[in-house]
């Protein structure tokens, strides 16, 4: 693996409260970052000075867009900097970041010559921009993902052609991709893959190789599946397949596990009573070994619960950590656990044996204002950075990027 790949780690918002369940570890920080005009984080992770990077979109003055936004901590999650990068009153957008050696990349979708297209753009470590590409297409396109490979070129997903721009959780109506790029972002080549989007890439195990997962819908009827495709070095699939129930999962993100398989996060409605954690493991040929799934911590009605994941990592144990974040969305509405009413969304964090099996759970966050877990990582010393959106932030206005710490455990 490259050698400023460190941990991919999930990026949450401010939390102000210990864990509900005594056998999860203790949150040790949580701090907001952004603006005074909302924003929402899709990915992060831990630099390699200790500090950490989340990357999302901020709302523009009088709500006439989004624009793409980088925000970089210390250690403790203080801002050291931030940039904003888009086009006035567009819907601009960041997906993906990682880590080189003299800086760090940057994907996701910009507005250029009227339409949304790719964008990949390396920062130096104090922000400046030191290249940036635009990526032609059908237009509405989205750079969701980037993987590095041991010779320093680049490997991306995402989708081309979409009805909408901005921000898009799965997108079912475009095209999807894999693109190989040299170090400063030169096309090298680019392959459609046989599903509509791209949500993660990885390099595989065999350091040659590519390695994607997303959603796809089966069948038009909200059916949608987990879709776990491989390339090999040029981009070429072996195999693509699916998993999942009869009423639909989505993936968001997976890992590579030391036995040579997979292991991906997201939620599920075929295996509960509405949207719960889902977590699912694939051996290196394919096939699903198992599935396991998570929910209703505070002991809500489940009928009503949402338990949304979006970040997964294989532990040095060998077990597993999947997060996200747990509410509700209807005019249901109950009391009676410490950490908030089932209105209040709150971070979610399971971790499991080697085998699926629960070892803890634990809820984070505000009792009295929203916070929801949108990707994680492992941190260095045994812990997890989750990115949450957040709103209890202390001085700044709701819906800001939150960098929360947890363990080590």
């Amino acid at each position: 693996m490259y050698l400023f790949r460190l941990f991919n780690l999930l990026l949450i918002p401010f939390l102000s409260a210990t864990p509900a369940f005594t056998q999860a570890p203790e949150m040790q920080w949580h701090q907001g970052q952004g603006t005074d005009l909302g924003e929402h984080v899709h990915e992060g992770m831990q630099t390699s000075d200790g500090g950490y990077i989340g990357i999302g979109q901020t709302d523009e003055p009088k709500e006439k867009g989004f624009n793409l936004l980088v925000v970089k901590t210390d250690s403790e999650g203080k801002l050291e900097w931030q940039r904003i990068i888009g086009t006035p009153q567009k819907d601009d957008v960041g997906y993906c970041v990682d880590e080189v050696e003299d800086g760090f990349l940057i994907g996701g979708g910009l507005w250029s010559d009227d339409r949304q297209k790719r964008y990949l753009s390396k920062l130096d470590r104090k922000g400046e921009t030191m290249w940036e590409h635009y990526y032609d297409g059908p237009g509405n396109d989205g750079l969701r993902s980037i993987d590095i490979n041991t010779d320093g070129t680049l490997v991306t997903t995402g989708y081309k052609g979409a009805p909408q721009g901005g921000f898009i959780f799965i997108s079912l109506e475009s095209e999807g991709y894999i693109m190989k790029t040299d170090g400063d972002g030169n096309t090298l080549w680019e392959k459609k893959i046989s599903s509509p989007q791209g949500t993660k890439v990885r390099l595989d195990h065999d350091q040659k190789g590519y390695v994607i997962v997303t959603t796809i819908n089966l069948d038009g009827d909200r059916n949608e599946a987990v879709l776990l495709l491989k390339c090999d070095s040029e981009g070429n699939e072996f195999w693509s397949k699916h998993y999942g129930g009869e009423d639909g999962e989505h993936c968001y993100d997976f890992d590579l596990t030391r036995d040579g398989g997979y292991i991906c996060g997201g939620h599920s409605r075929s295996f509960g009573v509405n949207w719960d954690f889902y977590l699912l493991k694939i051996n290196g040929e394919g096939k699903e070994e198992w599935y396991k799934t998570f929910g209703q911590p505070r002991g809500y009605d489940p009928e009503w619960i949402h338990d949304e994941a979006y970040g997964v990592r294989q532990t040095p144990d060998g077990g597993y950590v999947i997060v996200g974040g747990t509410g509700d969305e209807f005019e249901y509405s109950e009391k009676g656990h410490p950490r908030g009413s089932s209105d209040i969304w709150q971070v979610y964090l399971v971790k499991t044996d080697g085998e699926g099996n629960l070892e803890w759970e634990g809820v984070y966050g505000s009792a009295t204002d929203n916070d929801a877990g949108e990707y994680m990582g492992l941190t260095s010393d045994g812990g997890v950075i989750i990115f949450v959106d957040a709103d209890d932030v202390g001085d700044m206005e709701p819906n800001n990027f939150g960098f929360m710490k947890i363990g080590p455990f």
